[in-house]
């Protein structure tokens, strides 16, 4: 991170004023300063402003000092674990200089004199200068400096070869978040799921392709249960591409990018947050943050929530609440063990949405807020549950050590009057002319049983010129995934015209297991992150990665046993041209297997690769972002093969994703906060085995997409506490099907609101899609379906905190 060079120049400058040099750098989103937890410190002798500097990086906390006093003093070297405090008195050990703390992440360096003027209620540091703030410090900062999703490591982003964003709660708390989803808009090339579709899978899509949300690093597979839920999430890290050497379980690493949860964590000082939120549809959201230390040792932190609402479209009524204790034992020295709970659950009337004639296209039209079945459907629930827990142990002043582990469970059950069409299941086109289509019971039912172990052990040394961290790791993960898909004959046909729904749904086979699939993934890996001269940020990593899949259906007698292994490599490279400006390149490598299906030939796991490079840019630590260009090459796609007469799959289809992102923040003044981002993405078929010629587009990607959003926080006194924001999200048209057909609607969608916030109470007014936009998405149900706008809706939040 180059934050060590702008403050030495800054340190020039303030002392030439005869001012203070405050020294500061920020750690990772959303967590304050521990000053009773040990650090790792490799400071060498130098300057008492030099080892400060190295001093606030490592310990995250400010150090506020007059330039005279440190300006000829000289610190020893500092190698070993030691408390923050431990570490200044060492430091200043012989120096004639006391410190103090001046809140809970700030110090003040002092002479004896200066310390004794303060004992006398004295002030002693009247003409003080701050430059910047600690992401905690001011909730309207929207630039994040670290991210350990990319590396496990606690890496500055700026030093960073690949593109990993983050989304801070000052974000989702100044735009009054609702979803997972909504918060996704804020990083480029993101296409979120929508939350009006079932839980039973993870559509969300990164730079054109299947994403994989995590949770503190564990994958979420299918992703069941309670997908929206944001009152446990200290923060969200999105790591695009393909990214296999650190990241496996389910059935492998993804092809587009993760989207990693990190969850909130137990604090020692008690609070108690207690809240609502509420809108129109009926929506009525109750959660609570307690946060209990029950000793020095034992800290314990509960979240919860429940949400019901109702929908503009017909019928659906949602249920669904997100349960989540955590505790950490603690001996407050060299290690932490933390135990974390969530059991999530979800349930409303399955939404399949709507075809594409009679909504984007066709010579009538189909009300946009119909619900196809019938009313009294029974809802499709989704549940999750899992415990998992993470031990990290400081061996010794270079090697640290991390094992985690998690065992869930997740399950889900869809029920559905699906549309049935011209051309089958997709149901773009009607069955009968003109508005007609069939329609058959369907239920569609999976559990899976996971089981996860991760192991990495983690040194920091230097060696000359070179800072280096190394990364020795291995991890196993087994997932049980058994369900079944039963469909009965057409039960009924409906005019969309003027729709009449008739039949009653009932179950349409045996409800019994018969698709069973089980997805081992295990691995060893090496990183090496090495900073030459403090210019030059190096990554080399290397995987090798297994994946076995065996797969049985007990109706059509097919089975199937595959067991892939591969070398996966991550390579990059970071130069800082300026201390302003850095250039990266990576290349790196995925690899997952099969899901569950019918095939010609035993399948070959899906492989897919990464060439990306751009600038990172910091600019008077205001306006901080990047620019990159990208490509992705997937292979082994799993598609149709239509010279096949039972129409089994084959493991042999190829696509492409290239683009241009975007992401920058801009902390204008102290009240504005600006954040922005655009991607242009480019997904393509690259061969014709999917039914489709090659250079057809990949269904539900727009070519343009991006967001703007403003904020701002009065500091007069006559307004202090209340903020104002407002933004805009617009894409382009996209895609509905692989034949490339139909398209969606190009939209846009302006949000705004109003928040008055203290210690003690926040209140917000929200307001989305405030032009009252009326608009088609994609909601990706058998690839096809679309669903319409919420129209102008508003949302009002209050919580007290003591």
């Amino acid at each position: 991170m180059k934050l060590s060079k702008k403050h030495k120049q800054r340190q020039k400058t303030i002392k030439a004023a005869g001012v203070l040099t405050v020294l500061l750098v920020t750690g990772q989103s959303g967590y304050a300063a521990d000053t009773d937890k040990p650090v790792q410190f490799n400071i060498p002798a130098q300057s008492l402003s030099s080892a400060l500097m190295r001093f606030s990086t490592d310990t995250r906390l400010q150090v506020l000092y007059d330039s005279d006093i440190a300006e000829h003093l000289q610190a020893p070297a500092l190698n070993g674990t030691y408390t923050p405090e431990q570490a200044l008195e060492k430091l200043l050990k012989g120096s004639g200089l006391n410190y103090r703390y001046s809140n809970d992440k700030t110090i003040t360096l002092e002479t004896s004199r200066q310390s004794q003027q303060q004992t006398g209620n004295t002030p002693t540091l009247a003409a003080m200068t701050v430059v910047g703030a600690t992401e905690d410090d001011d909730p309207t900062a929207y630039a994040v400096t670290h991210a350990a999703t990319a590396t496990r490591t606690d890496t500055p982003i700026s030093e960073t070869p690949m593109s990993i964003h983050v989304i801070p709660k000052a974000v989702t708390d100044d735009q009054q978040t609702i979803t997972v989803e909504e918060s996704l808009r804020n990083v480029s090339g993101v296409v979120p799921r929508l939350s009006t579709i079932t839980p039973n899978f993870e559509p969300t899509l990164i730079r054109g392709f299947a994403s994989r949300q995590f949770i503190d690093g564990f994958t979420q597979y299918l992703n069941a249960g309670d997908q929206g839920s944001m009152v446990n999430i200290e923060r969200i890290e999105v790591l695009k591409g393909a990214n296999a050497v650190l990241y496996s379980g389910g059935n492998g690493s993804p092809v587009g990018g993760m989207v990693n949860l990190v969850s909130k964590l137990p604090k020692k000082e008690a609070f108690y947050e207690i809240g609502v939120k509420a809108g129109l549809y009926d929506f009525a959201q109750p959660f609570v943050d307690l946060n209990q230390p029950i000793n020095d040792n034992i800290l314990f932190r509960f979240t919860g929530e429940y949400t019901t609402n109702e929908s503009n479209i017909d019928v659906l009524d949602t249920d669904r609440f997100n349960l989540n204790p955590t505790l950490t034992f603690t001996n407050n020295d060299d290690t932490n063990f933390t135990l974390q709970g969530k059991f999530s659950r979800w349930e409303q009337q399955d939404y399949q949405g709507l075809p594409a004639t009679g909504t984007v296209t066709g010579n009538f039209r189909i009300r946009p807020e119909l619900f196809i079945g019938p009313q009294d459907i029974d809802k499709s629930n989704s549940e999750f549950y899992g415990v998992w827990g993470t031990l990290d142990h400081q061996l010794n002043d270079i090697w640290s050590l991390t094992a985690k582990g998690r065992y869930s469970h997740s399950k889900f059950d869809t029920l559905a009057q699906n549309l049935f069409g011209a051309d089958g299941f997709g149901a773009d086109q009607p069955f009968f002319a003109p508005s007609t289509w069939g329609l058959i019971n369907t239920e569609l039912a999976q559990e899976q049983e996971e089981k996860s172990v991760q192991v990495y052990a983690t040194a920091k040394f230097d060696l000359g010129p070179t800072k280096n961290t190394v990364l020795l790791g291995a991890d196993f993960s087994e997932l049980d995934d058994d369900g079944f898909m039963d469909f009965a004959m057409l039960a009924d046909t409906v005019d969309l015209a003027a729709p009449i729904f008739t039949a009653p749904f009932s179950n349409p086979g045996a409800r019994e297991q018969n698709q069973l699939t089980r997805n081992t993934t295990y691995g060893g890996y090496v990183q090496l992150q090495s900073t030459i001269y403090d210019r030059l940020h190096l990554l080399a990593s290397v995987r090798r990665s297994n994946v076995t899949t065996d797969f049985v259906n007990t109706v059509s007698g097919a089975e199937f046993n595959s067991d892939s292994g591969r070398f996966l490599p991550n390579v990059g490279g970071l130069i800082d041209i300026t201390d302003e400006f850095s250039l990266f390149a990576d290349y790196s490598e995925g690899m997952r297997g099969q899901g569950g299906a019918n095939y010609v030939s035993t399948p070959e796991p899906e492989l897919s690769n990464q060439i990306e490079a751009g600038v990172k840019f910091d600019i008077a630590d205001q306006l901080t972002g990047q620019l990159a260009v990208y490509q992705i090459e997937r292979e082994n796609v799993k598609v149709t093969d239509f010279t096949d007469p039972l129409f089994r799959s084959v493991t042999k289809g190829q696509q492409r994703s290239t683009g241009i992102e975007t992401d920058m923040t801009w902390q204008v003044t102290e009240s504005l906060s600006l954040l922005g981002n655009y991607a242009f993405t480019e997904a393509e078929f690259t061969d014709n085995l999917a039914g489709v010629p090659d250079g057809n587009h990949l269904p539900g990607v727009p070519k343009h997409s991006g967001r703007f959003w403003a904020n701002y926080a009065f500091h007069d006194p006559m307004l202090e506490g209340w903020s104002v924001g407002s933004g805009i999200y617009a894409q382009s048209s996209a895609y509905l099907d692989k034949a490339n057909l139909y398209k969606s609607d190009s939209f846009y969608t302006i949000d705004a609101d109003i928040a008055y916030r203290t210690k003690a109470y926040k209140l917000g007014v929200s307001i989305k899609n405030l032009t009252d936009n009326d608009y088609f998405q994609r909601l990706n149900y058998f690839d096809t379906r679309v669903t319409p706008a919420q129209g102008t809706t508003v949302y009002f939040s209050g919580s007290v905190t003591f």
